[in-house]
């Protein structure tokens, strides 16, 4: 350790540059995957932010399709119910009478369960 009193002034100055480097070498290595784990957590955040972006473009065309087919659904319900509504309900005409079998049919309702107009027609 004689050769520590015999450092001049630049001797010093790079032992002190040295020991500047060291420190700031381990201050890296210990905070580098730190910083990484930092950079991922905003690369996860900006995919998940664009997820959540094109979520909600779905979810308001979906919406929008739905509030298409119920207009839709009950124009032509409504259309359905004009069409048969002004038969006359004394007899049916053959039309009316099929609509009726095959709504029947749509409710669940067996052939033998049918009337005997719609097991002849079924």
């Amino acid at each position: 350790m004689r050769w520590l009193r015999t450092l001049t002034a630049t001797g010093w100055l790079a032992l002190a540059c040295l020991a500047l480097s060291l420190i700031l070498l381990a201050w890296c290595a210990v905070t580098a995957p730190g910083r990484e784990r930092a950079k991922q957590d905003r690369a996860v955040e900006a995919a998940n932010a664009q997820a959540r972006a094109a979520d909600a473009t779905a979810r308001d065309h979906a919406a929008d399709k739905r509030l298409t087919d119920l207009k839709t659904n009950t124009q032509l319900e409504k259309d359905l119910i004009n069409a048969v509504s002004p038969l006359p309900d004394a007899r049916p005409s053959a039309r009316r009478l099929a609509l009726a079998c095959a709504r029947l049919r749509h409710q669940g309702a067996r052939d033998a369960d049918l009337p005997a107009e719609c097991r002849s027609g079924g």
